[in-house]
């Protein structure tokens, strides 16, 4: 009865509150950082979060349900300066290994998108000589084919029932803002 009572003062409040005093309603991008917000296990890496599983290795079908349980999806690198972000965190952190991405070419052969958002992967991130459609049955994206210690992840096609790690990408959190003068 009490959250009833509070609910309905709220409600019926707010405009006069209004008419009295200047309300300010803001809605922001990101976290501020002195709200001291985890975001855990998140990583925040330029204006993306992102999640690296690399003690599980999965096929791409359960990376991305898993990526799904977690209100994200694998991750989709709709720039090149989002996959040098990404890339430099993996390097800087040691994480160098085999990860699923959200391409792939299931819905169209040989034409590869990024699933989650339904844009084709158009920039040059592939291996040399890649997509190749290898055997007929590549329709998958991995990061990491044929790294070294020095060069960045590459994108290659490749079966999508290999087990390998994956990373998820969220969206961005929305901060909301009241201020009332």
């Amino acid at each position: 009865m009490f959250i009833i009572y509070m609910v309905l003062t709220a409600a019926l409040g707010l405009p006069f509150l209004d008419a009295a005093f200047r309300v300010r309603s803001t809605i922001d991008n990101g976290i501020p950082k002195y709200l001291n917000f985890s975001t855990s296990p998140f990583v925040k890496i330029g204006a993306g979060y992102y999640y690296f599983d690399t003690k599980v290795k999965k096929n791409w079908f359960d990376a991305a349900q898993s990526c799904h349980r977690k209100n994200a999806h694998l991750v989709a690198f709709e720039t090149v300066h989002e996959w040098d972000l990404v890339n430099r965190y993996i390097f800087k952190k040691k994480l160098e290994t085999l990860y699923w991405t959200d391409g792939t070419s299931l819905a169209n052969k040989g034409k590869h998108y990024w699933f989650s958002i339904g844009d084709p992967i158009t920039a040059n991130i592939w291996y040399p000589g890649e997509p190749n459609f290898q055997n007929g049955n590549e329709f998958c994206d991995e990061m990491g084919y044929r790294r070294t210690a020095t060069s960045y992840l590459l994108l290659n096609d490749r079966t999508c029932d290999n087990l390998v790690n994956y990373i998820c990408e969220k969206d961005y959190p929305k901060t909301a803002s009241v201020v009332v003068w």
